[in-house]
């Protein structure tokens, strides 16, 4: 059986992978908004079970105001995290900013206050 013709490919003149860029990295903000997000749905699952468990031994658990206000604040911080990271400039700041804000705003009505 033959072998194939191999064909090296070219690198461009920087000497870097072609399919990379600079803006490739993806910047310190965008982990930390990421993080956050990420974040605030270990706290929505870890709730949703606390609530399961508390029902199933007749308890009350976090109630339902907590758990559907954790649930809009990810839903809504998910979504400008998408922003964020899939735009840039102004709108990918305004994306990271109302992460930030809504985190802040979820810490103060369900735990701070």
């Amino acid at each position: 059986m033959a072998e194939p013709d191999t064909v090296e490919l070219s690198v461009g003149p920087s000497g870097r992978d072609p399919g990379t860029s600079s803006s490739a990295r993806v910047p310190l903000w965008r982990g930390i908004t990421g993080s956050l997000v990420a974040g605030w749905v270990v706290v929505l699952v870890v709730l949703a079970v606390a609530q399961v468990l508390a029902w199933s031994g007749d308890g009350e658990g976090p109630g339902a105001f907590s758990l559907i206000g954790h649930a809009v604040g990810v839903a809504l911080a998910g979504t400008a995290q998408h922003q964020a990271d899939r735009h840039r400039g102004g709108r990918a700041g305004a994306g990271a900013a109302v992460v930030v804000v809504l985190t802040l705003v979820m810490l103060w009505l369900f735990w701070w206050s």
